[in-house]
């Protein structure tokens, strides 16, 4: 066994001997279940398997956080245990908060789903009024709706041209504009380029569609996007300020209650491209310009909130829990890049749970898919008791 592998059980034992010492408040009108353990349990041995070194699980059972704890070592040296609370980044489940926002704007008949994004001459006009890099790219860009964004359904495909969102060093020369070029100058590029398929005639997970709705709403809200999802959809739902944030690219300017982030992956620095090589999650990308498509850090309890309100996926992401899902419903979304591997899962039979990961599988697969496994097998045995409202 590796020094490194053997520095890793000292954490797990300790996580799985003494977790009270990790739990947050829950409510106090009554005991919590003791076979909870079986998450302390599931939580360790699965991420000492997998030299896991930072990571958090919250439950929520018909509305109420009844689960919410800590694993792990704060710092890389591995001196510091994980408190209660800890936050992350949360990678692509920032999207349903973004869909959570817009359905809030369509709600208020501020917008129309079928709205046109860009302005680019059409009678109808657009949101946006961006000024393509060089030309336009593809007239297509002009059927482009707010709908077709929200599904995944705008015409770009990152499996074909690559992911344009993190190719901020490549934009920024071809524009001859400082490095990383920020979200305007990105979305002025991508309108001058060709789209991969027609607006709505299929589906292709994008990155730059969630980019673009937080411009979008920006624009019609008239506020900076975190101030409006955090007036319109978390201070509704009775999340403290503080619990969901905009995520910071490097370590220095971090919020205190997030761990490292854990990669050996190495890349070119935005911020300095001609400078030495950092660690990815530090520099790979510039993680402010991705706030409304995987930007956002938040703890455990701001997501549940938002799990217990908004569906976090599907065809009505963003759009408010009906509470007449059936007992079978599952929703989930996970969000992964270097650092961090999260999920966020919705279930009909009154339970909705959150991981968070500092670390995603170097090797293919996912963290998040894997322990949703594990958690939805143990809760659909029937195994945990739940505390008695």
């Amino acid at each position: 066994m590796s020094h490194r592998s053997m520095k890793f059980l000292a954490p797990a034992f300790l996580i799985i001997t003494l977790t009270r010492c990790t739990e947050t408040s829950a409510p106090t009108t009554t005991e919590l279940c003791p076979n909870f353990e079986h998450f302390d349990s599931i939580m360790g041995q699965f991420m000492s398997a997998r030299e896991i070194h930072a990571g958090a699980l919250g439950v929520m059972k018909d509305s109420r956080i009844v689960y919410d704890k800590s694993f792990g070592w704060k710092d890389e040296a591995q001196q510091t245990t994980l408190l209660p609370g800890v936050m992350m980044r949360l990678a692509s489940v920032t999207k349903p908060v973004t869909g959570a926002a817009i359905r809030e704007l369509e709600s208020k008949e501020l917008l129309d789903l079928d709205d046109y994004v860009f302005d680019l001459g059409q009678p109808e006009g657009g949101i946006l009024d961006l000024d393509p890099f060089r030309s336009l790219g593809d007239t297509l860009l002009a059927k482009v709706t707010v709908r077709h964004l929200l599904l995944h359904h705008g015409g770009w495909d990152r499996d074909v041209v690559g992911d344009l969102a993190f190719r901020e060093i490549r934009i920024a020369e071809a524009m001859e504009v400082p490095s990383p070029p920020g979200r305007i100058h990105t979305v002025r590029y991508v309108l001058g380029q060709p789209l991969q398929f027609p607006p709505g005639s299929k589906r292709a997970y994008s990155n730059i569609g969630y980019l673009v709705l937080g411009l979008v709403v920006e624009e019609v809200s008239g506020m900076d996007y975190l101030t409006y999802v955090l007036e319109t959809v978390f201070d509704p739902i009775g999340v403290a300020r503080g619990e969901l944030i905009q995520g910071r690219t490097f370590p220095d300017d971090q919020n205190s209650r997030e761990p490292w982030y854990d990669s050996d992956a190495m890349s070119k620095n935005v911020f300095d491209p001609a400078g030495p090589q950092v660690k990815t999650p530090y520099g790979g990308w510039d993680l402010e310009s991705m706030i409304s498509f995987g930007g956002l850090v938040a703890s455990t309890r701001a997501i549940l909130e938002f799990l217990d309100v908004y569906q976090v996926s599907g065809d009505d992401i963003g759009a408010r829990r009906t509470g007449t899902e059936s007992s079978t419903w599952r929703r989930n979304h996970t969000g992964s890049f270097s650092g961090t591997n999260t999920l966020a899962r919705q279930r009909g039979d009154g339970v909705n749970y959150v991981v968070l990961f500092n670390k995603k599988p170097s090797t293919g697969g996912y963290y998040s898919s894997q322990i949703r496994g594990e958690i939805d097998d143990l809760l659909d045995q029937g195994l945990i008791c739940w505390p008695r409202t």
